[in-house]
């Protein structure tokens, strides 16, 4: 007699599941604390640059001789200001400190948004009233022109700001967030 003899075979799995951390985690401290750490990631570092930005543009664009000027100047004064308080936000911790029932990650990620789109729309009207208007005297035309240079490169700071707090909304909020191969995270 043969003894027949069956291998059994099995086949096991495994599954690794990872998680995203945000660019920035805020200490978990309760109160209001200094809190520096935030200016030495990659978000921190794109606000610092789009407050240097935004303060060459004031001072490229400051006497304003046309409405276009006027209308670039009151963009780049608001964004200004905007950002500046969003820097003291992070740097007294107070998104922490102050227990309200906002979503801090999306309302900032619109209001980054809403300032890369009014930057484009600025600058490009800065550039157009300074070529096409014979009104500011030709010894401020090239401090028009660079403001509206520095003007398009500060949209493109705050387009970058803009992705940074979109991938960090999206990986707190995975199951609201958008999805799409171009703006996962790579591990």
């Amino acid at each position: 007699m043969m003894a027949e003899t069956h291998s059994k075979t099995q086949t096991s799995t495994t599954t690794i599941t990872t998680t995203a951390t945000p660019t920035y985690a805020p200490p978990q401290k309760s109160g209001i604390s200094l809190c520096l750490q935030y200016f030495k990631t990659g978000p921190g570092i794109v606000k610092l640059v789009e407050l240097l930005f935004g303060i060459i543009c004031m001072a490229c664009a400051a006497p304003a001789w046309t409405k276009g000027t006027h209308w670039f100047l009151f963009v780049v004064v608001t964004a200004f200001v905007s950002t500046s308080l969003w820097c003291f936000i992070y740097l007294l911790n107070l998104k922490s400190a102050i227990n309200l029932p906002i979503d801090w990650l999306l309302t900032e990620f619109i209001l980054t948004a809403t300032f890369a789109v009014l930057y484009i729309i600025a600058s490009i009207v800065q550039l157009i009233s300074t070529v096409t208007k014979p009104r500011p005297p030709r010894r401020l035309k090239p401090f028009y022109l660079m403001s509206g240079v520095f003007g398009v490169f500060n949209m493109l700071t705050y387009a970058v700001g803009s992705f940074y707090l979109y991938r960090d909304w999206k990986d707190s909020h995975p199951h609201t967030a958008f999805t799409g191969s171009v703006l996962k995270r790579n591990p």
